[in-house]
């Protein structure tokens, strides 16, 4: 009999360890996105603030007083756009370089002068992207990394102000530096469903 019990205890763990396993996130993170809306997950520290997704859309912040945030958006795979180079040049930059929103835009380039970095997102190949722009009287700096995956074009976009600083004609933006584990930990733990 304590057998049968011990053998159906242990099962019972395995169960919740099964059940549970894929959920978690690291420790000091939270979920951020609705699963019910969404198809990815989007784990962000426990103290940032969290919007309501809309349309598919997930965004958080540090703080009320630190407006460095994340934003993650799904875009509709076209015919001309079927690679995130195709989707950078086509959707992208003509979208938000050429709007009233941005300006003065800088594109960070890579080694070979080009832009965008190969990187990975949820174990599948992505590009990162940074550039910094003027919005208003104030700057800021933003890295895009985008997946083509599932159908979609998957986008994570962080933006960081500028502080104070601007030597010899170079901004400072010192939430990155301040953020830049964190920042680390959302894209390590970033999950496609």
């Amino acid at each position: 009999m304590k057998r049968i019990l011990t053998l159906i205890m242990l099962m019972a763990v395995c169960l919740c360890l099964f059940a549970c396993g894929d959920d978690s996130a690291v420790a000091g993170m939270k979920l951020a996105s609705n699963t019910d809306v969404v198809d990815y997950k989007l784990y962000v520290p426990e103290g940032w603030l969290v919007s309501e997704a809309q349309r598919g859309a997930t965004q958080a912040f540090v703080s009320d007083t630190d407006r460095t945030n994340v934003l993650v958006m799904q875009w509709n795979i076209t015919e001309n756009t079927k690679t995130v180079s195709e989707w950078w040049e086509k959707e992208y930059k003509p979208q938000v370089f050429t709007s009233e929103a941005v300006k003065d835009v800088t594109v960070d380039k890579n080694s070979e002068g080009a832009e965008g970095e190969e990187i990975t997102l949820g174990a599948k190949p992505a590009t990162r992207y940074g550039y910094e722009g003027k919005v208003g009287d104030s700057y800021f700096k933003y890295d895009v990394i985008a997946c083509v995956t599932q159908g979609s074009i998957y986008v994570i976009q962080f933006t960081y102000m500028q502080d104070a600083q601007e030597v010899n004609g170079n901004r400072t933006y010192s939430t990155i530096e301040l953020h830049k584990e964190d920042v680390g930990k959302i894209v390590a733990n970033f999950r496609f469903d």
